[in-house]
């Protein structure tokens, strides 16, 4: 921690027009500053997640022609992985230099002696070679056979051969995104309408739709896409795939860890600890808790703090399972640790769960395998004691939003997370809970400079926010800067956004999803001139009206506004998708959409082929068959991106890296790849001019 605070004031000290910073590594070795550092994190980091596990050490070494063994990068890793999560993550990549005289760490006396050599390493080229992790490639080859066994739509191609896990049989099923969508849609069903994947004749330009649907739903169901594209998926690029895949799976193993689908959840609250902040937790932290819970049940003095080293010598998970199932499950605690971890894993078989871990998992602390390993125990027994009327009333005296706000929210949850935002740490910004975590101000701030570099005074802005006071002052921060940005914040304070008011929070992220969404038009334009709403209107009706529809049929009529009552059926966005991308739409599957069943089939029908186009939209088709004016505005504006995008050459996969993070930044992470499509059939009509 003291060295990340040296780092930190360092780079701080740089903003404010100080010395530059220079870390140096030792007296042997060359100085290192944060943007080297930076630079080198992201040649690291190859999937984008935000950490560095020992696969991707491993493959860099190799791709600088250095010779190692997956041991090496384990114990590289092991050394400087301070929380013990099997990862190293940036904070603690930077401190393993700023403490690593006296040779204390490996991973930064062979980054600091190698680094120009890593520095030119091209991610992807013709010429270098990736590896992954075996291990993950098993588990999860497993998991995909399960959840999709019997499925039609993939026919023969399951179950897949999972080998040594150094096969690419996974990938190469991935490859034309039919795979990805379908597990997406047991995500849920609304970011996928499965009418909407291209299955037969299976030309490259339909192989790409699918690729760009699978890739825009998954950032529809809060998945990090960095650097994605969808000629990575074709081209099977296994440490790309293997990222996008966990965090489909993830989801798909902790749908269960919600007051929803367990309300006993309740027992495991801490203290004076309320249910927002209990849920506000990432599933991870809940799995912690949940197995500390029956830790401590049990009489046990173990505790864990994450999901990983803490679970190696299996002791924790025979107390949680006999805890759980009963004291017949035994396992041997003088064996050694192999035969400890394979002898828990055969109790999980014998009581009904599956495990799709090896024993080896288990032993080497894999954070992600052992996540998805006490997932499946809480899964299938969580062991939480029943609630008691009290808890009953109390959960039916929670303070919920409408469906319409809380709509809204995850609209603007989603946009914020998929800008790829880092903080002051050089973490990226997840938000879960919207407005737990925007209290503080600084996921909105990170935005307004997103939007507009350099308007936040970031040298007056709290950090790390630890009283109500610095919530305030972040709050009149967030208003101050909105209104150098025109927005309207009439009737809100900085107290509004440090009380966590639901209203008036989403009223700011409206305005700032906005302007960031006409900014983005007016400068793919290119003409200098800024889009106004009548002109996205324009730009509407003017494609629609040159709609090739089937013979007999005709365009849908012009829209007077974005709540007009006929874009209720969806034919108007369906119509407007048809004539950016024409051989998109079935139009055997578009209903007249009187009916409420019909209106919603064809919203979740336009959601789909619009992704397909490369649209990256977060509506529902809720928001659709009720024409929320806001949400259209956002549907037609990112179909324009795209179709204004089409044709364009792809952004290289690797993107440089973003600029050292410091107290002001900008925040400059990379983004995702832009949709990659086949060049449209023809001409697209010019822009309208304006009104």
């Amino acid at each position: 921690r003291t060295n990340a605070k040296i780092v930190a004031r360092a780079a701080e000290a740089q903003a404010c027009g100080g010395l530059p910073v220079r870390l140096s590594v030792s007296a042997e070795r060359p100085e290192m500053d944060e943007a080297e550092l930076r630079a080198l994190f992201v040649k690291f980091d190859a999937d984008g997640d935000g950490g560095i596990s020992p696969a991707e050490v491993e493959a860099l070494l190799h791709e600088a022609g250095l010779a190692a063994t997956s041991a090496d990068a384990a114990l590289m890793v092991a050394q400087v992985d301070r929380n013990q999560d099997g990862l190293v993550e940036w904070e603690e990549f930077v401190a393993s230099f700023a403490g690593a005289r006296g040779g204390k760490s490996q991973l930064s006396k062979v980054v600091a002696k190698n680094k120009e050599a890593f520095l030119t390493v091209q991610h992807g080229a013709a010429n270098s070679q990736h590896s992954w992790s075996s291990e993950e490639t098993v588990a999860f080859t497993e998991v995909v056979n399960s959840r999709l066994a019997g499925d039609e739509m993939l026919g023969s191609r399951l179950p897949i051969e999972a080998g040594d896990g150094q096969t690419t049989a996974l990938f190469e099923s991935c490859a034309d995104g039919i795979l990805l969508c379908r597990l997406i849609h047991l995500v849920d069903p609304d970011a996928v309408d499965v009418r909407a994947i291209n299955t037969t004749k299976l030309s490259k330009f339909k192989i790409i739709e699918n690729n760009n649907l699978a890739i825009n739903a998954a950032k529809d169901i809060g998945c990090r896409i960095t650097n994605i594209g969808a000629h990575d998926v074709m081209e099977a690029r296994p440490h790309l795939i293997l990222g996008v895949l966990w965090q489909i799976i993830r989801m798909l193993l902790t749908a269960k860890i919600s007051l929803t689908e367990c309300p006993e959840m309740v027992r495991l609250l801490e203290g004076d600890e309320t249910l927002a902040t209990l849920l506000a937790l990432p599933p991870e932290k809940i799995l912690v808790r949940w197995v500390n819970y029956h830790l401590k049940a049990a009489g046990s003095d173990r505790r864990i703090s994450a999901l990983g080293k803490d679970l190696a010598d299996s002791v924790v998970y025979a107390t949680l399972m006999k805890q759980l199932y009963g004291p017949h499950l035994r396992v041997d605690l003088s064996a050694p640790l192999d035969r400890r971890a394979a002898a828990v894993l055969a109790n999980a078989d014998a009581v009904g769960v599956a495990p799709f871990i090896k024993p080896g998992d288990i032993v080497s602390g894999n954070a992600k395998l052992n996540l998805a390993f006490t997932a499946q125990l809480f899964n299938d027994r969580h062991g939480l004691a029943p609630l008691d009327e009290d808890d009953l009333k109390g959960l039916a005296d929670l303070d919920l939003d409408d469906a319409g706000d809380t709509r809204e929210a995850r609209t603007f949850k989603l946009w914020l997370n998929s800008l790829n935002l880092v903080d002051h740490n050089g973490d990226l910004i997840q938000v879960n809970d919207l407005f737990r975590e925007l209290c503080n101000g600084l996921p909105i701030l990170s935005v307004m400079d997103h939007i507009s570099g350099g308007v936040v005074p970031w040298r007056k802005v709290v950090q790390e926010p630890r009283n109500k006071h610095h919530l305030v002052e972040n709050g009149n921060h967030v208003v101050e800067t909105g209104r150098k940005l025109d927005l309207v914040l009439v009737n809100i304070g900085g107290t509004d956004i440090a009380a966590g008011n639901k209203k008036l929070i989403l009223a700011v992220m409206w305005q700032l999803m906005r302007r960031s969404t006409v900014d983005l038009l007016s400068s793919l334009k290119g003409d200098g001139t800024k889009v106004e709403e009548a002109e996205i209107i324009a730009y509407a009706n003017a494609k629609v009206a040159a709609c090739q529809k089937p013979p007999g049929t005709a365009p849908s009529p012009p829209i007077r506004n974005l709540g007009d009552k006929a874009l209720k059926t969806s034919l108007f966005l369906i119509d407007l998708c048809a004539a950016v991308s024409p051989d998109t739409v079935n139009w055997d599957l578009v209903t007249p959409g009187r009916s409420d069943e019909d209106a919603t089939l064809n919203a979740r029908y336009a959601l789909s082929i619009a992704r397909k186009i490369g649209a990256g939209v977060f509506c529902t088709p809720e928001d659709l068959v009720e024409a929320r004016p806001k949400m259209i505005l956002f549907f037609i504006a990112a179909v324009w991106q795209a179709d204004m995008q089409r044709g364009k050459p792809p952004l290289p996969n690797r993107q440089p890296p973003p600029p050292a993070p410091r107290r002001a930044s900008t925040y400059a992470a990379p983004v995702s790849a832009p949709p990659v499509s086949a060049p449209p059939s023809r001409p697209v009509p010019p822009l309208p001019s304006r009104p």
